[in-house]
């Protein structure tokens, strides 16, 4: 009965955050269902379960979650990260332009860049590449969120959020796994750049051509006028932050932290008198990175409320049950991440969500940490990207493209291609 009562209380975790009812609310009212119908008290069980669950993450992630989102804020204020976007694309030229797009997101998210700030940076610079190239505009959205949400995840030494959280957990690095992260994400690029190519096909044969609106045309003047300009920084300067974090964390074998303090720094000496108003620049990244770990972190703390329940430890018996008539436990470990960071639309929480409260009997069955670490992180990708995800509504609201236009090529290129290569490696270790 108590497995019932765990399941029951994160699909109201799930349903709640469909009906838009926001996710500390959300994550609150769920713990304490479980607690209630397990028979805990429940003030008792949210002040010490759910907030150590909540303060350990927030202790082992702040820090980190802080400097990317300033490196990012820094990156986008001062045309950084635009740069870097609009060099590669034009490098590539108008017939490569969508696995342009692609690689220009990769490079942004590898170098620290968060996933919100590398979405508006490419956007502007999508939208002029896909009018030379005469493309449909309801392909941005999924070209976009190809490039910085699934292939760039799944590589070993990414400071993306995804890739480090399963270090507190499981102490490893950034870097666990890094043939298998290597494999996965050459393959979803693969995948990846052959959907497009045939999308492209079909819509040249259906006629369908680049369209635009006032909301397009106000921003292609304004790239325009950029381009005249030269008000841009110079793209081989502004991709030295990006590689600064990349060397500093994988060659020098830094902390994270350092990595992304390098890059803070260097991009302030370089590109320092290119934005005004610091202040507001730094209190704004302060409230976004705040708002972005607690809400994280709310969700973090449920896995802690299912491992005080009396139902947790018959959950972890029946996993070793699995393991024990033959089942692959790293499968049974990658449907969990899955259908976690499904109904959570969040690969980040589901992924914390499953490791806090079911990593330490998955190592107990013989997995090693950082395969549990990489493989964690593939399956988390996928499901991420499910229509309740909110990284999927805003970039279908910043490419002004509706949901029956452009969610279907997301589906594909963010849930399905991934959730693809996470069958594939996993075959290959079964």
């Amino acid at each position: 009965m108590n497995i019932f009562v765990i399941m029951a209380a994160l699909i109201i975790l799930l349903i709640l955050t469909l009906k838009k009812v926001p996710i500390i609310i959300s994550a609150l009212l769920s713990a304490a269902f479980m607690a209630v119908c397990s028979g805990m008290p429940v003030f008792e069980t949210i002040a010490a379960e759910y907030m150590e669950g909540l303060a350990d993450f927030v202790r082992s992630t702040w820090l980190m979650f802080l400097l990317g989102t300033v490196l990012s804020s820094l990156m986008d204020h001062t045309g950084a990260a635009a740069s870097i976007a609009r060099f590669t694309v034009r490098r590539f030229g108008a017939k490569w332009a969508i696995p342009a797009v692609i690689i220009s997101g990769g490079l942004l998210t590898y170098g620290g860049i968060s996933a919100f700030v590398a979405c508006y940076a490419l956007y502007p610079v999508t939208l002029m590449v896909f009018r030379e190239a005469d493309l449909p505009e309801y392909l941005m959205p999924a070209v976009i969120c190809a490039g910085i949400h699934t292939w760039v995840n799944m590589l070993p030494g990414n400071p993306s959020v995804t890739n480090i959280v399963p270090v507190a957990y499981l102490n490893t690095t950034a870097k666990a796994a890094p043939v298998v992260g290597v494999i996965a994400a050459v393959l979803t690029l693969t995948l990846t750049f052959l959907y497009f190519a045939w999308e492209v096909r079909k819509a040249e044969k259906r006629g369908d051509r680049f369209s635009t609106d006032e909301k397009r045309e106000k921003m292609l003047k304004k790239m325009d006028a950029l381009e005249k300009e030269k008000g841009l920084p110079d793209p081989f300067m502004a991709l030295l932050p990006v590689l600064c974090v990349a060397v500093v964390m994988n060659v020098l074998k830094q902390d994270i932290s350092i990595a992304l303090s390098a890059g803070i720094l260097l991009c302030s000496v370089l590109f320092g008198r290119n934005f005004r108003g610091g202040r507001e620049i730094l209190s704004n990244a302060v409230a976004e990175a705040s708002f972005t770990l607690i809400t994280a972190a709310s969700v973090v703390g449920i896995g802690n409320v299912i491992r005080a329940t009396p139902g947790f430890q018959k959950i972890a018996e029946l996993i070793l049950r699995f393991g024990e008539v033959g089942v692959n436990p790293l499968v049974i470990f990658a449907v969990a991440v899955a259908v976690m960071s499904g109904m959570n639309a969040s690969a980040t929480s589901g992924l914390s969500t499953i490791l806090s409260a079911l990593g330490e009997p998955f190592l107990r069955m013989g997995i090693p940490a950082e395969l549990l670490h990489r493989v964690g992180v593939i399956a988390a990708i996928g499901p991420g990207g499910l229509p309740h995800s909110g990284g999927m509504v805003a970039i279908l609201e910043v490419c002004g493209v509706s949901y029956k236009e452009g969610y279907r090529h997301l589906f594909v290129a963010v849930v399905m291609i991934p959730m693809a290569t996470l069958l594939a490696v996993l075959a290959g270790m079964v």
